[in-house]
């Protein structure tokens, strides 16, 4: 991947142009919702995101990473910087094989919901200067489809018992 995007840590989240927030309620225990965001399987039910594989031996703990690719058409790679088991999980998005982003993170948090787990997913986006401005457009359309995008993980959560 010939594009680097610029190192970020968790200040982005504060002043990227375009942050979005998703939550999803798993009636499962974070254990569970953890292991599935760390599994394989963690994006297998959005067809969005058609490979991803972990560079990095299990298990995985900060510093591990793995590379995926959007649509056909885009591949990253992205570095997760933390890895709080059964709490928390960032990653920023490293390199990329077209030069659309500045920078990228994500943030995964897990909290206790009832007999379940609330995980909140927020994606912060920089787009490189080459990106038409139309591109802050998209955080209307992101929101609600990154809320359905995140429910699929109730799919591949293993229920204890």
């Amino acid at each position: 991947m010939k594009h680097t995007l610029r190192t970020i840590d968790d200040s982005f989240f504060d002043t990227a142009p375009i942050v979005v927030h998703a939550h999803v309620d798993v009636d499962a225990p974070a254990s569970a919702v953890f292991e599935a965001l760390g599994s394989d399987r963690m994006w297998s039910w959005f067809p969005g995101i058609d490979r991803l594989v972990w560079l990095t031996p299990r298990p995985h703990e900060a510093g591990c990473v793995r590379r995926l690719r959007v649509a056909r058409a885009i591949e990253v790679e992205e570095e997760f910087y933390r890895w709080d088991e059964n709490e928390r999980a960032t990653f920023r998005v490293t390199r990329a094989d077209r030069p659309w982003l500045r920078a990228l993170a994500e943030d995964f948090r897990l909290t206790a919901h009832g007999a379940g787990t609330c995980l909140t997913w927020t994606m912060a986006i920089e787009p490189a200067a080459s990106v038409p401005a139309a591109f802050g457009a998209i955080a209307p359309l992101l929101r609600p489809g990154n809320a359905r995008i995140l429910s699929g993980i109730r799919g591949i959560v293993r229920r204890p018992g």
